[in-house]
């Protein structure tokens, strides 16, 4: 054995390396040391271009070394190489996660409950009255003696609350401490305190999103921009205590949930509370996967010159250890556009609603978030363009010009998308850019309502379009239906748009015909992977019916729209996605074979091994 350690190829094992580099000659550096693991007598699903099966692989330094027939690669084997007997079991890569959002607590920090110092649970209730009775309490027995309160509400209640919900509403239940109440993540009601101290920290009294009536009054109502201020500039701090005793516990234990169902990225726009969060567990060592936020810098975001004049271009700077990029920033986030099927913002179409279900919103192709429709009835493109440079449409062209993508903007139904895209290609057609290259694409959200005249455009722009556009597909959204219980609908999607306008959801076969660069979303670890795979093979919903049969993809398909393509969304499938000599070593070994089980059972098999970096994030115990 060599004197510099186990690692060094005895004399004669290099003889037989350099006999063995023969036959691989485009990589000789595969005779200097040994791997530091090697899997074999598996079927190790690729994923590349030809979505190639191979027999074993082998990882060195964080990375794929080599892929191929066993006997090729337990070669690479040395005395301290770690062996496994895959006998059979199925590896793929590791799957990417694109909304994980609230990976992390306080991922969603500008919608949060917060009062008595700490971030709290969104307020419930079966009744408005209900709910009435609760903010009264939290205000007299819970918050402190005037504290800013910040109370988030379950979506569906959004419509009755908008609709009937003023500044004298809150002033009446929470008369002594600035409130406000979060019935949608975009839309907002304040009390005369919150009014009075917005205005007083600098907000602009006549900005477009500060909603006031025909004599000139404020109303209490808040558009996306005016809320993302309050959470932004007002919203405290959480205390030490709180992100130490809960926050950094919570986010370790949820991305080790993560990492046990074979996810080994998660990415969707973050903030600054979850950043913070993320540097401790990856300096601690708890951070067991690999999470690449989209930072909140333009989310509802007022002054955002003055934030991206002050902050830079952060695009790419990451948190690197030896298993590679472990928190790196991918984007920046810019608040959705387009509602939920469940909320009475709803989503934003083209096509008119079979249906209106009035407390799921009253507007027939729903309302436009960016532009504040609900309270001014006009979209984005309807506005002045003084005003549009209120709403995050001006955000986004400002992020494009510093150099940022756009990562996430909820853009669900099909007005969504086409505002969306139309934003991708102004955007690019500005005179003034500081950064004239992006180094990833503009990766929106969501989309799941696809009409002809989107696929149109995207047609018309497809050169554009193609390299500067990647978009995510919700199929839980279409397949999982939500519910509104509390006014007694199901399947709000299919009770609002009938059953044809169901089919068009996430029509994935279409998109992939029409060559537009698309991903399956995944959220929360309870969305299992080989779930999603299950989904957009079978299109079966929670009832047994087949929805749009012709939409569905091959497994091979759906394995690779939750790896490569996944990893393609945050332009990172040049390192990520698919188990390729030279990238990440990010891999997930099954204790079943993922290609040959019927397709009914495959979300019944577990993942046994979850490698990151070639580091081991998640082993079964047996």
């Amino acid at each position: 054995m060599s004197l510099f350690g186990g690692r060094f190829l005895s004399f004669g094992a290099l003889v037989y390396g350099i006999v063995f580099s023969a036959h691989i000659t485009a990589q000789p550096q595969l005779v200097l040391n040994y791997a530091d693991i090697v899997l074999y007598n598996g079927q190790i699903i690729t994923v590349d271009n030809n979505f190639s099966m191979a027999e074993a692989v082998a990882i060195r330094d964080g990375k794929f070394l080599a892929v191929g027939k066993t006997a090729d690669i337990l070669p690479l084997a040395g005395p301290e190489t770690r062996r496994i007997d895959l006998k059979g079991k199925s590896v793929t890569p590791g799957f990417i996660y694109s909304d994980g959002d609230n990976a992390v607590p306080g991922g969603d920090l500008v919608k949060e409950s917060q009062w008595n110092g700490t971030i709290q649970s969104q307020v419930g209730g079966e009744s408005l009255e209900q709910i009435e009775q609760t903010i009264t309490h939290i205000a007299e027995k819970e918050a402190l003696p005037g504290e800013i309160i910040f109370i988030k509400t379950a979506d569906s209640w959004s419509g009755p609350i908008l609709e009937t919900w003023n500044k004298d509403t809150l002033d009446e239940l929470s008369p002594n401490n600035p409130t406000m109440l979060l019935p949608d993540c975009c839309y907002a009601i304040a009390n005369s305190a919150m009014i009075e101290l917005m205005l007083k920290k600098g907000f602009p009294p006549d900005h477009l999103h500060l909603v006031k009536d025909a004599n000139g009054n404020y109303t209490g109502q808040l558009g996306a921009n005016a809320v993302g201020f309050v959470g932004r500039e007002l919203r405290p701090f959480p205390p030490p205590e709180w992100i130490q005793e809960h926050g950094f516990k919570a986010a370790e234990e949820t991305i080790k949930e993560y990492a046990a169902e074979g996810i080994t990225i998660a990415t969707g726009h973050m903030t600054g509370l979850t950043v913070l969060i993320l540097n401790h567990l990856f300096k601690d060592g708890t951070l067991a996967i690999r999470v690449h936020p989209a930072l909140d810098l333009m989310r509802q975001n007022a002054f955002p010159e003055r934030t991206l004049g002050r902050v830079g271009n952060l695009m790419d700077f990451a948190l690197s250890d030896e298993r590679g990029p472990m928190v790196q920033i991918v984007g920046t986030a810019v608040g959705p556009h387009s509602g939920s099927p469940d909320a009475s913002i709803g989503l934003m179409t083209l096509e008119a609603k079979t249906k209106v279900l009035p407390e799921l919103g009253k507007a027939e192709h729903g309302y436009d978030r960016w532009s504040g429709q609900f309270f001014n009835n006009k979209g984005t493109m309807e506005l002045t363009e003084a005003q549009r440079n209120d709403t995050e449409y001006h955000n986004f062209m400002l992020a494009r010009q510093y150099g940022y993508n756009v990562n996430g903007v909820h853009n669900m139904g099909s007005g969504g998308i086409m505002l969306a895209m139309k934003a991708v290609v102004e955007a690019e057609g500005q005179k003034i850019m500081y950064e004239p290259n992006l180094s990833r694409a503009q990766a929106l959200d969501h989309n799941i309502d696809w009409m002809p005249e989107n696929f149109e455009y995207y047609k018309q722009h497809k050169e554009l379009l193609s390299k500067n556009l990647r978009v995510g597909i919700s199929l839980a959204t279409a397949m999982r239906q939500r519910d509104a219980k509390m006014f007694g609908y199901e399947d709000v999607v299919s009770a609002q748009y009938g059953w044809e306008g169901l089919e068009r959801m996430a029509p994935l076969h279409s998109l992939l015909e029409a060559g537009i660069p698309f991903h399956i979303e995944g959220t929360d670890p309870k969305n299992k992977p080989l779930g999603i795979v299950k989904d957009a093979v079978m299109r079966i919903d929670r009832k047994g019916r087949v929805v749009a049969p012709q939409e569905a993809l091959t497994r091979e398909q759906a394995i690779t729209a939750i790896t490569r393509w996944g990893a393609r969304f945050i332009s990172a499938d040049k390192q990520f996605g698919s188990i390729e000599a030279g990238k990440w070593a990010d891999l997930v070994v099954f204790d079943g074979d993922v290609m040959k089980a019927p397709i009914e059972q495959i979300d019944k098999i577990r993942p046994v091994l979850t490698l990151v970096g070639g580091s081991v994030a998640f082993e079964a115990k047996q």
